[in-house]
């Protein structure tokens, strides 16, 4: 059988081969990519996940290595791994330790193989060079080894500060074997689909692409200049005539260029708004637990000065109490930025006097005074919100002093509504970003997150009350709030 150059097939047959063949490169690679970023998906929330672990037990390591409770690091350790394996994650803990500054084990997974208060000894040469990362780390980072490989793992250093000094380090390692196996299964499924999707699209361009070559049969000009190769190839498909199938060619050649940068800017936009949702969440939780924190450290310093002073333990105990009560329960509510808690538990009104002691716990030997009035009825109710209302509040006014200042604190019933009232001797609030005050992540400090006002007006707003604020260049700011706290069907 004489051999018949591709250049003498029908321009139907070389068209369809053409869009099977381009239908099937495009089908693949947008599978390769997907297959891609998902690992490196997968891989990123794992990596999240070790760090999240490694600073849950960051969170108290710093009091029990000084007060030398060990036994408290190792049942940490020991908690976490449980709830991981109880919860049949992907989250497959390989170790975690608490070493000190020196390298010391302070708490391991595995007692028996890394004794307590003995150096870390790495196995190898990779291992050494892992631990001088971790040990180094003064900020939380992640660490990785393995590749690509199922016996990788990504490890999350969480360094341990106590008054700016530091302590040590915690390390969490997580297998990223299940996270290979689903990185696997991902890929199978892509392209699988892919693979019917491009047989389905090659099926559909050869009928397609037979008709559309069916009204050109008689233009025998145009068959030879196909017949030439010009469609042999897609990356791409050369133009030299003018005419039906030039323009053809043109256009497709331009519909696959398109599709392939709105998938591209797709992609962009698709992770840019994963990371910028991350970013929000990050810092709203991390401002939102800011606030009593740095009271609760100052409480925590005042104690360690005077230890023997019994009436600011019995002062501050309740204090702290509370402060950490408000940070458990941020961290397992509030989501900042995304979502607004829509609970309504209520609160005796003593829970707002608790908060002068925070705040002057917060003012340490700042020259700052607080006056508190608080004429509401003792007995009262009122939505928990309103502590965090306040207390955002507060902390602006105290952050916006600096010496011989003063903050006024009024809250007092007027018919059914609460009034809170929050006023400084500041420099006042320009007029020209007064309408920006309560905007998401605006914020004239240089290291401020931009969320506390805007969460005071969404929780203001949510609880059905109003929040206005007058202010004068150096004459002092002041935010009235008013809240209703009795139900219409009371009143």
């Amino acid at each position: 059988m004489p051999f018949i150059s591709p250049r003498s097939w029908p321009l139907a047959i070389k068209l369809s081969l053409t869009i099977t063949a381009a239908v099937t490169m495009v089908g693949f690679m947008i599978g390769a990519v997907m297959v891609i970023q998902n690992w490196y998906r997968f891989h990123e929330v794992l990596g999240e996940n070790a760090i999240l672990l490694a600073e849950s037990i960051a969170i108290t390591s710093p009091k029990a290595m000084i007060r030398k409770d060990f036994w408290s690091l190792y049942l940490s350790l020991k908690n976490m791994s449980s709830r991981t394996s109880e919860l049949k994650s992907q989250q497959q803990i390989i170790s975690a330790m608490v070493l000190d500054a020196e390298g010391k084990v302070q708490a391991h997974l595995q007692p028996a193989s890394n004794p307590m208060g003995l150096v870390f000894a790495p196995e190898n040469e990779a291992e050494e060079d892992l631990f001088k990362q971790a040990m180094n780390a003064r900020v939380p980072l992640v660490l990785s080894s393995g590749g690509y490989s199922s016996s990788g793992f990504l490890e999350g250093v969480v360094p341990l500060f106590s008054d700016q000094k530091y302590l040590g380090v915690v390390r969490v390692r997580l297998s990223v074997a299940q996270l290979y196996e689903k990185a696997r299964y991902s890929a199978f499924i892509v392209l699988t689909l892919t693979f019917f999707f491009v047989i389905a699209g090659s099926v559909l361009g050869t009928l397609v692409a037979r008709r559309m070559v069916q009204p050109l049969t008689a233009v025998t000009q145009g068959l030879e200049a196909v017949g030439r190769g010009e469609m042999t190839e897609f990356d791409p498909i050369p133009v030299k005539r003018r005419d039906e199938i030039g323009r053809l060619s043109a256009t497709f050649n331009q519909i696959m260029a398109e599709l392939a940068e709105k998938k591209m800017l797709e992609d962009e936009v698709a992770m840019s708004e994963k990371l910028v949702a991350l970013g929000r969440i990050t810092a709203g939780v991390a401002h939102e637990v800011n606030n009593p924190l740095a009271g609760l450290l100052n409480c925590i310093d005042t104690l360690r000065k005077h230890p023997d002073d019994k009436e600011l333990i019995g002062r501050y105990l309740p204090v702290i109490d509370q402060g950490l009560h408000r940070i458990k329960e941020i961290v397992h509510n509030l989501l900042v930025g995304l979502k607004i808690e829509e609970g309504d538990d209520h609160v005796g009104i003593d829970h707002i006097d608790k908060l002068h002691d925070l705040m002057i716990a917060e003012i340490g030997d700042r020259d700052i005074e607080i006056i508190w009035e608080n004429s509401a009825d003792k007995n009262l109710q009122i939505p928990g919100k309103l502590e965090q209302i306040i207390c955002n509040l507060l902390k602006n006014a105290l952050d916006i002093l600096t010496e011989n200042g003063t903050v006024i604190f009024r809250m007092y019933q007027r018919q059914s509504y609460l009034i809170i009232e929050v006023s400084d001797n500041g420099p006042g609030i320009p007029s020209s970003i007064r309408n920006q005050l309560f905007d998401p992540f605006f914020t004239t400090k240089p290291n401020g997150t931009g969320l506390g006002l805007w969460i005071v007006y969404r929780l203001v707003h949510n609880m059905e009350g109003v929040i206005e604020v007058t202010s004068g260049i150096n004459a002092g700011t002041t935010f009235h709030v008013a809240v209703p706290v009795i139900s219409k069907q009371a009143a």
